[in-house]
């Protein structure tokens, strides 16, 4: 649990060019005010249908909150992002979380003794600053926290289109993904307090902090990447090069991409590389995953690689997605839809995800390319 000290200094860090303030909230109204806070993002903007939302009061909360960190960033007195750590050892989490997570497995590293764990969740920033500062500030305090408990390992979820960021920050894919209900597919996601080396190779804002730390053992770190990684089909979003994921592409879709993605049908060889590179993740999904749920917001624009994928929606005739290449779901490219369909995976598959988080930075950086795709899209209504 967060000990004394730093309860005592609830802002932990305050950024001046922005006035972002980070805090830990303390009082029930300051708790009260992130579960408004919440229940805006999540039910009200992101239309998600979470059965443990209170309707009444406008406020989102579960029992992890009862003994969660609650860390919040503020301008003024708006609350503008929000951020939960639970840190306990393997006997107090639900038994859910324990399975979908693996934690067995992690517990399962040390020798002798109960170790704590950090389960990081209800990321929420608001839209108008989700290009700020404010996801570093709020995970940077989140990593503070996380090392001055002598934790090794934190845990997270995240939805597809969320997967490059938290990639950028250096976390980890590890696991299999699971339907997380109201909250659609999520991806387990690790983050390893001393994997510096890591954090350097993805180039992630945490570095500053994570290189002053001193008497760091890599034990853990080579653990996690012989138990895990070493064994998986993990495509790193940050870690793969332009040539690489355009040789992965061609091989599975058995064409260039640019032949087989309609999305894709102006762009050169190189700018569809540079596209696919900057605002695209490769992730394995498992039969049963349900990527799409209907009357969600789509916020990525989905391409089947491999595989099949079949809607729920629809049964007369049956709707299925089998051709590599083709799109499926509501594009959140370029625009916020809602999905009409719930789309389920048959068999394995590979999906392509291109993040609408991430086309805005391209479209600041290759306006000509990004002019070309949004083009491309309105063709295809």
């Amino acid at each position: 649990m967060l000990n004394n000290n730093l309860k005592s200094k609830a802002n932990i860090t305050e950024s001046p060019e922005s006035a972002i303030k980070i805090g830990i909230a303390i009082t029930l109204e300051e708790k009260y005010e992130i579960y408004r806070f919440r229940y805006k993002t999540y039910v009200e903007e992101m239309s998600k249908n979470i059965m443990d939302a209170d309707n009444m009061n406008k406020q989102l909360y579960d029992e992890l909150d009862e003994w969660g960190i609650l860390l919040y960033a503020k301008i003024g007195t708006e609350v503008i992002a929000t951020e939960r750590i639970n840190i306990g050892t393997l006997t107090d989490f639900p038994q859910n979380i324990i399975e979908t997570l693996y934690l067995d497995a992690f517990q399962s590293h040390y020798i002798e003794g109960d170790h704590k764990l950090a389960y990081i969740t209800k990321v929420m920033i608001a839209p108008a600053h989700r290009g700020s500062p404010v996801l570093y500030l709020l995970m940077a305090a989140c990593y503070e926290i996380c090392c001055h408990n002598q934790i090794q390992f934190g845990y997270g979820i995240c939805n597809l289109h969320l997967l490059r960021l938290y990639e950028q920050m250096g976390w980890h894919r590890y696991t299999k993904n699971f339907n997380y209900p109201g909250y659609g597919l999520q991806v387990p996601i690790v983050l390893l307090a001393d994997d510096i080396q890591h954090l350097r190779k993805v180039r992630s804002p945490l570095l500053r902090m994570a290189r002053k730390r001193e008497n760091v053992s890599t034990q853990s770190v080579e653990w996690f990447h012989t138990k895990f990684e070493r064994h998986a089909r993990v495509i790193n979003s940050q870690l793969i090069t332009e040539e690489d994921l355009w040789s992965i592409l061609c091989e599975d879709l058995n064409c260039l991409p640019t032949e087989s993605i309609a999305l894709l049908r102006e762009l050169t060889e190189l700018e569809a590389k540079k596209f696919l590179h900057s605002c695209g993740s490769l992730i394995h999904c498992s039969t049963e995953d349900i990527i799409t749920t209907q009357g969600d917001i789509s916020y990525s624009y989905n391409i089947l690689i491999s595989g099949k994928l079949r809607s729920l929606t629809f049964h007369h005739p049956i709707k299925e997605y089998t051709v590599p290449g083709q799109h499926f779901g509501a594009n959140g490219l370029t625009e916020h839809n809602k999905h009409t369909e719930d789309i389920v995976v048959v068999n394995s598959v590979e999906i392509f995800v291109l993040s609408g988080m991430a086309f805005p930075r391209f479209f600041h950086s290759h306006p000509d390319i990004a002019h070309k795709i949004v083009r491309t899209l309105s063709n295809l209504r």
